[in-house]
C-alpha cells in the first residue's frame, strides 16, 4: 500500500443507521489531528443515509456505497483498497471518537520503531441515555499474540491505528467470518507484529440504542459465534497447538455455545477435547459447570 506521508484513512462501514451515523462521522471531521480522509462505506442502506452524506459539506469525507449488502467486513476491505493514507483507522457507525484520538495514536506510532504495526487505547461503553455502562483498560504492550489467542485482549475496530502496510500484508478482514471479525484482524496483526497504547480513553462505543446489533444471542447470534470460534481454531490450530491452555479455553467457549443451543452430545464432545487439551484449566472447569447448568435449562443461553 503506498499512501500519503502523514494522512490517515478513517474507515465507517455503515448499514441502515441513517440517524446514528452523522455522530461518528463528526467525531472524525473534529478531530485535533486534521490530516484525514473519513471515508464511509455504504453498506446497501435502504434509509436515507445518501441523504445524510450528501448534507455533510466537507473536502475529507468519501461517499462509497455497495449495491449489495455484503457485511461489514466486506465494508472496511472496500474502504481499505480505496484509502489513501499511510495510515489506516476503523470506526464504526454508532460509536464516535474524542477529538484528540488521532493526534496522540498518530504521535505515538510515528515515533515507534517499524516493529510496531498497531497501536490501541482505552474505551467505554454507554448505553442509549448516555450513562457509563463499562470501562474497558487493556494494558498489552510489545509482542502479546499468546495473549490474544483465546480471547479479545485489546478493544474493539474503533480504537485501533495501523500502519497501512499491515493491513496490506495481512490480507485486511476476513469476509467470511459472520462476527469476531475485529478478534481475528487484531489477531494477524499481533501473530506478525508488536503493538503498544495510548493510556487514555478516547473512543465512546454505544450499546442499547435501538438499532441492531450484529452481537445479538439469539439463536442466528450464536450459530455465527460458532462459525467464528470455528474458524478461529482452524486457522490457528498451530499455534494452539503450542499455548494449551489456551486451547483448552477456547473449545470450552465454543461447547458453551452448543450448549446454549441444546445441542448437548456435541457440547459435551468439546468439552471433554477441553480437558484432555489442557486438564488443569479453572477456565475450562468454570465453562463446564455453566454449561452443566445451560444444559438443565438455568440461567441465560449464551
Amino acid at each position: 500500500m503506498t499512501g500519503i506521508h502523514g494522512l490517515v484513512s478513517v474507515i465507517i462501514p455503515t448499514h441502515n443507521r441513517a440517524a446514528l451515523l452523522p455522530r461518528a462521522i463528526r467525531s472524525v471531521l473534529e478531530q485535533t489531528y486534521p490530516h484525514l480522509e473519513c471515508i464511509v462505506v455504504d453498506d446497501a442502506s435502504t434509509d436515507d443515509t445518501p441523504d445524510v452524506l450528501r448534507r455533510l459539506d466537507d473536502q475529507r469525507l468519501v461517499y462509497l456505497r455497495h449495491e449489495v449488502n455484503r457485511g461489514a467486513s466486506a465494508a472496511r476491505n472496500t474502504g481499505i483498497a480505496r484509502a489513501k493514507g499511510k495510515l489506516v483507522a476503523f470506526l464504526d457507525d454508532d460509536d464516535e471518537w474524542l477529538p484528540t484520538k488521532l493526534e496522540k495514536q498518530v504521535s505515538l506510532l510515528e515515533s515507534s520503531p517499524s516493529q510496531v504495526g498497531m497501536v490501541y487505547c482505552w474505551m467505554d461503553y454507554y448505553d442509549g441515555q448516555g450513562f457509563l455502562v463499562r470501562e474497558y483498560r487493556p494494558s498489552l504492550r510489545g509482542s502479546v499474540f499468546e495473549h490474544v489467542l483465546d480471547a479479545q485482549r485489546l478493544g474493539g475496530c474503533p480504537t485501533l491505528l495501523v500502519r497501512g502496510e499491515v493491513v496490506e500484508e495481512i490480507g485486511g478482514f476476513d469476509e467470511e467470518l459472520p462476527r469476531g471479525n475485529d478478534g481475528d484482524f487484531i489477531r494477524r496483526v499481533c501473530l506478525r507484529y508488536e503493538v503498544d497504547y495510548v493510556p487514555e480513553m478516547l473512543v465512546r462505543v454505544y450499546v442499547e440504542h435501538g438499532h441492531k446489533r450484529i452481537s445479538l444471542d439469539d439463536d442466528t447470534g450464536i450459530r455465527q459465534r460458532i462459525i467464528a470460534k470455528e474458524a478461529r481454531i482452524s486457522t490457528f490450530r498451530e499455534h494452539y497447538e503450542q499455548h494449551r491452555p489456551q486451547l483448552a479455553r477456547a473449545l470450552s467457549e465454543l461447547a458453551l455455545c452448543h450448549m446454549a443451543l441444546r445441542e448437548r452430545r456435541t457440547a459435551i464432545s468439546i468439552f471433554c477435547k477441553a480437558f484432555v487439551a489442557y486438564p488443569f484449566s479453572g477456565v475450562v472447569l468454570r465453562n463446564a459447570v455453566k454449561g452443566l447448568f445451560l444444559g438443565l435449562g438455568v440461567g441465560r443461553r449464551a
